[in-house]
């Protein structure tokens, strides 16, 4: 139970940044666009959606990270690698976005978030180190599998982007 204090502080963050966005959503002109919606209709929407998600985990992650805490004085020796690997992820997860943002008008939505997308978990889970522990077999299905959630995940923003929003996206 290697559980460090980053969760909780990135779900307190998520949580706190939601509601800053939520509130400044809210200072949006309140004019009305196409199917009665506002500017601050789609930031309400996906920063509530964020703080409905962060606030069970924040306190998910702390109940298990104060758990980990009691238990830890027995196995310091186990926790030692947890904080780096933190560090490792959020560092790769900044990298990825930096990426992301200079590719996106050269390779287009799709292709870019896609990439995006599968980098990101297979980056994540390779640091987790639980990537290491699968079978050959299980790591070229996990794969695929990261391949079609990217692939399918980039489609149905784009769709909804595009088609619900007629918001333009870069091809």
């Amino acid at each position: 139970m290697a559980k460090d204090i980053g969760k909780p502080i990135f779900d307190l963050f998520l949580v706190v940044a939601s509601a800053i966005g939520f509130y400044m959503a809210t200072t949006l002109p309140a004019v009305s666009m196409a199917g009665g919606l506002s500017p601050a209709s789609f930031p309400k929407l996906i920063s509530g959606l964020i703080f409905v998600c962060a606030v069970p985990c924040l306190i998910r992650d702390s109940y298990e990270w104060l758990v980990a805490r009691r238990v830890r004085e027995d196995t310091t020796a186990l926790n030692a690698s947890a904080p780096k690997k933190g560090i490792l992820q959020w560092l790769t997860i900044v990298a990825l976005i930096i990426v992301y943002i200079n590719s996106f008008e050269r390779l287009g939505y799709i292709a870019s978030t896609a990439i995006f997308c599968f980098l990101n978990v297979v980056c994540l889970v390779i640091t987790s180190g639980e990537f290491q522990k699968l079978s050959n077999s299980r790591k070229l299905r996990n794969l695929a599998a990261y391949t079609v959630f990217a692939l399918a995940l980039s489609l149905v923003i784009y769709y909804v982007f595009t088609e619900l929003f007629n918001i333009p996206l870069p091809d």
